[in-house]
Formats: structure tokens, C-alpha cells, sequence
């Protein structure tokens, strides 16, 4: 798995960072003293930010979770990731966060229905991924990318409402991309 191999050093680049920061910021208030699922968390760049009372992360990388863990366990954060698939995760949480992983998904509205039964009542997920975009993102390839970016309303479901959407940061490349964050409550 790619994920793997790149784990190491995924922390070092900048543009990495600071898009965390910015969806940490924008979750930040949702997240205050809640349970949270870091779904694709990856190195916890996202949620170690977040000031919640616990954090699950959950990534199919192996290696991305245990730089999550270690990360956790230095920085004395309640957390603790797990390298597993969503499916298989049988407790509820009062928010998940998503960042930058939905653009791998293949069904994305089979994904929402499962994190919605993932969530509390009155529970919020928040989907930060690429805007619309030409395809050229990804400079190693596409072969793990199902979507080249989402308009407003790909997330449209019968399992959440929209709260708000809008652009968070934009990623610099050859080019800038942006991407946006998705608030949603569970219905």
C-alpha cells in the first residue's frame, strides 16, 4: 500500500500541515470534550490538533497508525488509532472528521450511510476533500483515486443535512487546488 511506504516522512511536508491545521480549526468548536472518529486519519495530523475527550482513529495503513500512535502517546493526547476497515468499528461517536480521504472511495454514498450509524444523536461529520478538479492532483498516479474532486452537493444523502460548506484552504502544486470542507448532522 502506498500509504505504507510513505508514512515516514508524511508529516514533512508543509502543505500537509497546514491543510490539518486549517480543518482542526474548523472543527475545533464541534470537537471541544467529545468523542471524535478520525476516519482515514492517517498520522493524526488532523485530530491530535482537536482538544476532545477521546479520539479514535481508524486508516487501513498500518504504518500511518502507528506514527499516530506514537505522535499520541508523546504528546499525551487521549487518543489512539487502529488499523482497521470503518465497517468493523462498533462504537458511536459524536463527530467524525475526514480529511482528504472521500476522493478514495469508491461508493461514497454507501460510506455515508455507514458513518451515519457511527454517529450519536444530533452527531456531525465533516468531510474536508478536493474541490472539482482536473485530475492532476496526484502526481504518482491515480490508481487509488475514484474521484478528481466533489462539487457542493456529492455528499447529498438521506442520512445527513448539510450545515455548511466552503473552502478552506488551497493546496499548491504545479497549480492550486482547493479544497473544502462538508458540515454535516446526522438525520
Amino acid at each position: 500500500m502506498r500509504f505504507d511506504k510513505e508514512a515516514l516522512l508524511w508529516d514533512e511536508k508543509p502543505r500537509r500541515v497546514e491543510l490539518a491545521k486549517a480543518v482542526a480549526k474548523y472543527t475545533q468548536k464541534d470537537c471541544y470534550k467529545k468523542s471524535v472518529l478520525d476516519f482515514g486519519c492517517g498520522t493524526g495530523l488532523v485530530s491530535l490538533e482537536l482538544n476532545a475527550k477521546e479520539i479514535l482513529g481508524v486508516d487501513l495503513s498500518c504504518e500511518m497508525v502507528k506514527k499516530f500512535n506514537y505522535k499520541a502517546q508523546i504528546l499525551g493526547v487521549n487518543a489512539k488509532a487502529i488499523c482497521e476497515d470503518v465497517n468493523n468499528v462498533n462504537s458511536k461517536f459524536d463527530v467524525i472528521v475526514s480529511s482528504m480521504v472521500f476522493h478514495h472511495i469508491k461508493d461514497i454514498q454507501a460510506m455515508l450511510e455507514i458513518l451515519s450509524k457511527k454517529l450519536n444523536k444530533n452527531g456531525k461529520l465533516f468531510i474536508a476533500d478536493l474541490h472539482k478538479e482536473d485530475g492532476t492532483f496526484h502526481d504518482k498516479g491515480n490508481d487509488d483515486v475514484f474521484h478528481f474532486g466533489f462539487e457542493k452537493d456529492s455528499f447529498n444523502s438521506e442520512y445527513f443535512k448539510l450545515l455548511n460548506f466552503e473552502t478552506i484552504y488551497s493546496v499548491k502544486k504545479h497549480k492550486y487546488f482547493d479544497v473544502c470542507i462538508w458540515e454535516f448532522e446526522v438525520l
